[in-house]
């Protein structure tokens, strides 16, 4: 191929072949830009649909989660285990601290906490509710001097 090509290349002037290099620049120019970099802005911009749509998914599926971890608690039937103690091995479990620990005649739990941070005494009732069926029925929270609070809750099993 090069014995066929070479003679003819060297019969042409030099600016025949400076032309003839330079439209070959051009026409791998075109086919760089067209054959590749024109795929992969398409292929890009496919991609990034489709991770805004796939974010949108999780939204949505992230939102629905809540309602029906609830609509399980509420159809789950209630344990054998006494509301006391799924209450004091949910605090043993979160790490937190129980002075008083007790329970009511009517079924409730009473529970004093004496220092907690109150984004985690919030999450941990959030969860005590949507996994267990645990409701709070009377929540007293003090500031103490610290960046803590003192909780004193009753709770009541909301299945029974």
């Amino acid at each position: 191929m090069t014995a066929l090509v070479l003679p003819w290349w060297r019969e042409r002037s030099r600016r025949e072949q400076v032309l003839l290099l330079i439209m070959a620049a051009l026409l791998l120019a075109i086919i760089l830009g067209l054959g590749v970099l024109r795929p992969l802005a398409r292929a890009r911009a496919d991609a990034a649909e489709r991770l805004a749509v796939a974010t949108v998914a999780l939204g949505d599926v992230r939102g629905m989660t809540a309602a029906i971890r609830a609509a399980e608690v509420r159809t789950r039937p209630a344990g054998a285990t006494p509301t006391i103690e799924r209450v004091g091995s949910r605090a043993n479990a979160a790490g937190l601290t129980t002075e008083q620990l007790g329970s009511e005649a009517d079924g409730r739990v009473t529970m004093r906490v004496a220092a907690v941070k109150p984004a985690m005494l919030l999450r941990w009732i959030a969860e005590l509710e949507a996994e267990d069926g645990i409701i709070v029925d009377r929540l007293t929270v003090t500031r103490n001097g610290d960046q803590t609070v003192a909780a004193d809750l009753a709770l009541r099993d909301a299945r029974r």
